[in-house]
């Protein structure tokens, strides 16, 4: 019935970021990711010596 569940457990289908609702929690997840989860590229300085980005 879901009356004792907190409200963030059932609106598992509203991104945090964005406010994009979705169908589907997988959805979520994969939205998250495609659409948030971008990291800055790495720069290849050569500062280390290396000559890598590792």
């Amino acid at each position: 019935m879901g009356l004792f569940k907190k409200k963030e457990e059932t609106n598992q289908t509203k991104c945090k970021t964005c406010g994009m609702e979705l169908h589907d929690p997988e959805r979520l997840k994969r939205h998250i990711n495609k659409a948030h989860g971008h990291l800055p590229a790495k720069k290849m300085d050569g500062q280390d010596g290396a000559g890598g980005m590792w």
